[in-house]
């Protein structure tokens, strides 16, 4: 029965640590299409920057993912290369008329699109806590099997 318990144990500490571990979003440059560019906020890129890659500029003028109305913005491919791929970290686009912030509770379905943050911070916590919760009891049992 030790063995049963110990081998479990083991098992959920490493899936719980993998899940703390691994990155909730990893954004890579250059961006694999326009609508990953558009959901960091990044439009007209340059040929200079790192978030430019030829697939993305279908007229070959130079800029890729054109947009008529937002301009570029050095600042968002710079925090994605400095690691901030967060959603909130991100500068949300220019639009030409102010959006609600946050859905009212009990509000109609629009169809717009909603924001979601990731939790990874809530994820990894919760993760070592149940590694500590999994090895506290381990070390119960063992306690316990090696008094009687």
């Amino acid at each position: 029965m030790k063995k049963i318990a110990t081998g479990a144990t083991l098992i959920a500490a490493v899936g719980f640590s993998a899940l703390s571990v691994a990155p909730a979003a990893a954004v890579t440059l250059p961006f694999p299409n326009c609508d990953t560019a558009e959901a960091a906020g990044v439009y007209n890129i340059p040929a200079s920057s790192a978030a430019y890659g030829t697939h993305l500029d279908r007229d070959g003028d130079g800029f890729g993912c054109d947009a008529t109305t937002n301009p570029y913005n050095q600042e968002i491919v710079d925090q994605i290369v400095a690691g901030n791929t967060g959603v909130s970290d991100t500068v949300p686009p220019v639009v030409d008329s102010p959006q609600m912030e946050q859905m009212p509770v009990g509000g109609a379905e629009t169809g717009v699109a909603q924001e979601s943050t990731h939790n990874t911070s809530a994820l990894a916590l919760g993760g070592g806590m149940a590694l500590m919760a999994a090895a506290g009891g381990t070390y119960v049992v063992r306690r316990r099997n090696a008094q009687a």
